[in-house]
């Protein structure tokens, strides 16, 4: 593997308009207090990604997968899952999506398309429910583990 990319790195690599949308809601969650920007291996896509933590949990984490930029969640069903699915500041086809994707093991990855700025606000308002959630102490005491 090689040494660790940095998040600008990454995000220069990709076509203009994908970059800045990642730049946006990179930028947009790290401004938040305790919100770190950091850069994760995934194994299974054998590729650096771009991703936001705040105290040692992840918030999520982007792709630019050849169809298009995704981000991706993990909602827990139990803690996060209802924090979101009650929450009025999380747009209506964002919660749907959450109820919707499988959690087979108590966590759900949900994965979400950025393709505009709208796409980039709403889905930054499902990474603050969650953000939320862990500056409360709502979701546990943070991860141990970090990132390869």
């Amino acid at each position: 593997m090689e040494s660790r990319p940095s998040v600008e790195e990454i995000i220069a690599l990709m076509e203009d308009s994908r970059g800045e949308l990642a730049a946006q809601l990179c930028s947009l969650v790290a401004a938040w207090p305790q919100v770190e920007e950091r850069t994760v291996y995934d194994g299974f896509c054998r590729e650096w990604t771009p991703a936001c933590y705040c105290l040692g949990t992840q918030l999520f984490h982007i792709h630019n997968f050849r169809l298009g930029l995704r981000a991706t969640i993990f909602v827990g069903v139990r803690a996060l899952e209802p924090l979101i699915l009650d929450s009025d500041q999380v747009p209506e086809d964002l919660r749907q999506h959450v109820a919707a994707t499988p959690g087979p093991r108590g966590t759900k990855q949900v994965k979400v398309p950025i393709e505009s700025p709208g796409d980039v606000a709403d889905f930054a308002q499902l990474v603050r429910t969650k953000w939320e959630a862990v500056q409360n102490g709502q979701l546990g005491r943070p991860s141990k583990l970090m990132p390869k």
